[in-house]
């Protein structure tokens, strides 16, 4: 039987956990695209080929959802990828996963430096880009932080 002091500390646990569940959420990070290159087993370099679509251009890392989902060009919106693996080491964040046969890795750092590998049988891309905490404004501000004055 359950008294009514177990059953106040069982709801308020339950409450907790339902208010606060995203205090102790991992980082998401809005990135940005800036040059990618790829290279086949033949030696060829150039522009990887996505079959028709069009290259990404922004996407978001989120770390706690464990999926990086695109959000431009607008024809490819909302496409996720979901990821297998998740590490922090020494100041920057590594991600991987596999996805139509290719397996992938993303390795953001502390200066906001992303770096994506995408690998197949016989080619090699790699994407590198720019990434900012979600819900950071530039010079490192919070967006809605109250500001000195």
């Amino acid at each position: 039987m359950m008294t009514i002091s177990k059953k106040f500390v069982l709801l308020t646990l339950l409450a907790n956990g339902v208010f606060c569940s995203g205090v102790f959420a991992g980082p998401t990070w809005l990135c940005s695209v800036v040059s990618v290159v790829a290279a086949d087993e033949d030696g060829t370099v150039g522009l990887p080929d996505l079959g028709g679509l069009e290259r990404p251009t922004f996407f978001r890392v989120d770390s706690d959802k464990k999926e990086v989902t695109l959000l431009a060009p607008a024809s490819r919106r909302g496409e996720v990828t979901k990821i297998e693996n998740v590490r922090e080491v020494e100041g920057q964040w590594i991600f991987s996963g596999v996805e139509s046969g290719r397996a992938w890795s993303v390795i953001i750092t502390e200066k906001g430096n992303v770096t994506l590998s995408v690998i197949s049988d016989g080619s090699v891309w790699s994407i590198f880009g720019h990434a900012l905490p979600e819900g950071e404004e530039a010079g490192g501000k919070l967006r809605g932080a109250k500001q000195e004055g």
